[in-house]
């Protein structure tokens, strides 16, 4: 009898100890929404709208393809002029200006360069080809492909920087609701560790399960501030895009509006063939090295080519005044359409026998090109067909989420009223609590899934947005 009293009295000590002194500070903070109130003194409001707009006029690629796009008009106009137009040259030059005699006092009188220069000063039209087979016009066709499909491009990756701000505003968004989650998860630990020690004070429940109840409190405050972790770590990456300082703290205003997709494989597919950014560049490729190849073969003929020549007009001075002159070539003022035929062959040594190997080289790289076409068109028509059907298999997923967060939270209000009424153990609390944090959870990691796999669609269609939809209107209003 004297043991069993010494040791009730040891246990009321130490429970007494623990009520005192254990986490009250934690649950007055929780209660008094201290918690995240640092977080949100720093935070700066932004809806999907200002995202969008400060990521396209702030993002650092997107401000360096604006100079990639200059740069690419320039390339192109040089490729256009050299072959439309003749070059002419503003040429200039002079002999050496012997200025200073006797500069080291020797007696020869005598230098090398005379004291009046010679030199003129015209302009110079370089010999313009006229027809060469097509060959320079096969080049400027390739450089005409690229051009355009450079631009291409950089629309493309614009279209992108928009997407992925969507997908990561949306992130934010879902990570801040699943932190409202655990912080929700946090409360309701809270109230039931509070309940066990009231319980513990009146003997209803045994140490056991108080403790129980302290370990679920405490397990939901490190599953909190974890989830404030992967919170901080999006808000970086959001930072990263909108081009703003990475300290930078955003509190999402928009909240993700779950869309059903309102049309068919066949008929995106229909875009895929069209905008796909991987099948465009495969299909350039493959006709820039069609074209390659037919002047790999022209190279290898005899062919003539006929060049016209322009001549030049200058203007020179020296010792005994100016003249101006205009000639062609030497000694001659007719402009002069010529043929000349230059070929080389190697007959032995690299490129093979005549450049047998060269034209085969160039035949191979071509068939490649082929093959590469032909898998980007496979690759794109397997990926639509996948991601539509991974897009219909989360729009089920979302429905039955949804009604297993509604029925969690029947569930959960009931089982609280139980437990209350010492009708339930904590056991079946906790696997409550636990199916409604998952169900939550579930339901907000399903709208944003489904969205991701949209927008992946969207970059496999080449398109801003779906017929009917636009990606920054999805938001609850």
């Amino acid at each position: 009898m004297l043991r069993i009293l010494f040791f009730t009295l040891i246990t009321n000590i130490s429970i007494g100890h623990a009520q005192t002194t254990d986490l009250e500070q934690l649950e007055k903070d929780i209660n008094d929404n201290k918690i995240t109130q640092n977080l949100n003194d720093q935070a700066i409001g932004i809806t999907l709208q200002d995202a969008i707009e400060d990521g396209l006029r702030k993002n650092y690629q997107e401000l360096t393809r604006k100079y990639d796009f200059q740069l690419n008009e320039l390339v192109f106009k040089d490729a256009h002029d050299d072959f439309y137009f003749p070059k002419l040259n503003l040429t200039m030059g002079t002999t050496a200006d012997h200025f200073s005699e006797n500069l080291f006092r020797d007696n020869d009188t005598n230098a090398e360069s005379p004291k009046t220069p010679n030199g003129s000063i015209g302009l110079e039209i370089e010999d313009y080809t006229v027809f060469n087979w097509g060959k320079d016009y096969l080049d400027y066709l390739n450089a005409k492909q690229s051009y355009k499909r450079a631009k291409e491009s950089f629309k493309e990756n614009k279209r992108e920087l928009r997407l992925q701000i969507i997908a990561e505003y949306f992130n934010l968004s879902r990570q801040n609701a699943i932190v409202k989650v655990y912080k929700k998860q946090l409360s309701h630990t809270s109230f039931v560790y509070r309940l066990a020690k009231e319980k513990l004070t009146l003997r209803k429940i045994t140490s056991q399960e108080f403790y129980h109840a302290k370990s679920l409190f405490l397990d939901s405050h490190k599953n909190y501030h974890n989830s404030l972790f992967d919170y901080y770590q999006i808000q970086q990456s959001l930072a990263q895009l909108l081009g703003d300082d990475l300290k930078t703290i955003y509190k999402p205003l928009s909240i993700l509006k779950f869309k059903p997709i309102a049309f068919g494989s066949k008929e995106s597919y229909r875009f895929v063939t069209k905008a796909n950014p991987d099948l465009l560049d495969a299909r350039t490729e493959m006709e820039n090295s069609s074209r390659s190849y037919q002047k790999v073969l022209k190279e290898n003929l005899p062919l003539p080519k006929f060049s016209l020549k322009l001549g030049s007009y200058q203007r020179g001075f020296s010792a005994g005044g100016y003249s101006d002159d205009y000639e062609t070539f030497t000694g001659s003022k007719n402009i002069e359409l010529a043929a000349t035929v230059n070929m080389s062959w190697r007959i032995y040594g690299s490129g093979g026998f005549f450049n047998s190997r060269i034209t085969e080289s160039s035949f191979y790289r071509k068939k490649i090109t082929e093959l590469k076409l032909r898998e980007a068109n496979r690759q794109a028509k397997v990926s639509n067909r996948l991601t539509h059907s991974r897009i219909l298999h989360l729009e089920k997923k979302h429905e039955a989420s949804s009604a297993e967060r509604r029925n969690a939270r029947k569930t959960f209000d009931k089982t609280i009223d139980n437990y209350l009424s010492s009708k339930t153990g904590l056991t079946n609390v906790q696997q409550i609590l636990e199916n409604l944090l998952t169900s939550q959870i579930t339901f907000e990691n399903t709208k944003y899934e489904h969205l991701l796999e949209k927008l992946t669609l969207a970059k496999l269609m080449g398109v801003d947005d779906f017929p009917g939809e636009k990606f920054d209107h999805l938001v609850v209003k």
